[in-house]
């Protein structure tokens, strides 16, 4: 058993990146240089990018044949959600009237969908880590190679609470003091087989009663999402246990009845948002398998 504790937040300084362009034959290692920062931008494929679909995918098209990219070691806010938006806008300014450089890093070269897991530099910046940065995307923890840098920018975007993390992102209301307050990642036994003891739990900070009546917990992917059912209320100082196996929900504990286990033994972020994807709180832990 392993639980994590918001004190175990990993927070970084942010690194630099160049914003010249970089003149080069395709597939070369090149260094651009400027009077702030060097950026080496590796091998790879030359492509123009045809369409952005969100803030972390795109198509492109490669020596003839046009392919979907899904942009490695970040995930960006689906359309439907909240800075949805706002992320495809800015990952397409980023792309917008120039070639971008394709790069493979890393030995998982595809993801289930088929679409090609690429670094993308473009007009002299690291993409990924531009729209990590800029609070556009948090960063995966999934052992990708840029991982230690993408973690660290995604911890200083929330931070400073840029773009997605603002609080100005979905609605202009007050964020609630409701704080995560420990989480059991890793239960006794096989996870995807004790479920029930797999769990987030949350407090009540604010000296008034909360209403989360449609409010959503989620992780980094794009898949996991709960939503809080109708009714449900923290009192001041209160607790409240989401458990992600199935169960009868009480005052005190939830449940979210997931088909698999949601929170990864090698690390996550769990994330807190109000019914309107106002981001309440977000705690990124550290595992290991």
């Amino acid at each position: 058993m392993r639980r994590a504790h918001p004190a175990a937040i990993l927070l970084g300084l942010m690194a630099a990146c160049s914003t010249t362009t970089p003149t080069t034959t395709f597939g070369e290692q090149v260094t651009v240089t400027s009077t702030t920062a060097v950026l080496t931008v590796p091998p790879g494929d030359a492509a123009e990018v045809r369409q952005v679909f969100d803030g972390d995918s795109f198509e492109a098209e490669v020596d003839g044949a046009v392919v979907e990219v899904r942009m490695l070691g970040m995930n960006a806010p689906e359309g439907h959600e909240c800075h949805g938006d706002a992320a495809r806008a800015r990952l397409r300014d980023l792309l917008a009237d120039t070639t971008v450089i394709l790069v493979t890093e890393g030995d998982e070269t595809e993801d289930r969908f088929g679409r090609l897991l690429r670094s993308v530099y473009a007009n002299g910046q690291f993409v990924n880590a531009t729209m990590v940065a800029e609070g556009h995307a948090v960063a995966l923890q999934g052992g990708s190679p840029r991982e230690p840098r993408l973690v660290t920018l995604s911890d200083d975007a929330f931070a400073d609470r840029l773009g997605m993390w603002a609080p100005q992102a979905c609605d202009e209301s007050t964020i609630p003091r409701i704080r995560i307050d420990e989480i059991e990642y890793d239960p006794p036994g096989r996870d995807w087989q004790n479920k029930e003891e797999e769990w987030i739990e949350v407090r009540n900070d604010a000296a008034e009663e909360v209403a989360l009546d449609g409010w959503i917990l989620r992780d980094e992917s794009s898949t996991h999402r709960y939503e809080f059912v109708a009714g449900a209320v923290l009192a001041p100082g209160a607790r409240l246990r989401i458990r992600t196996g199935c169960g009868t929900d009480t005052t005190r504990e939830l449940y979210w009845c997931a088909d698999d286990a949601v929170w990864s033994n090698g690390g996550d972020t769990v994330i807190l948002q109000t019914a309107a994807g106002t981001v309440v709180d977000r705690v990124r832990y550290e595992g290991d398998f």
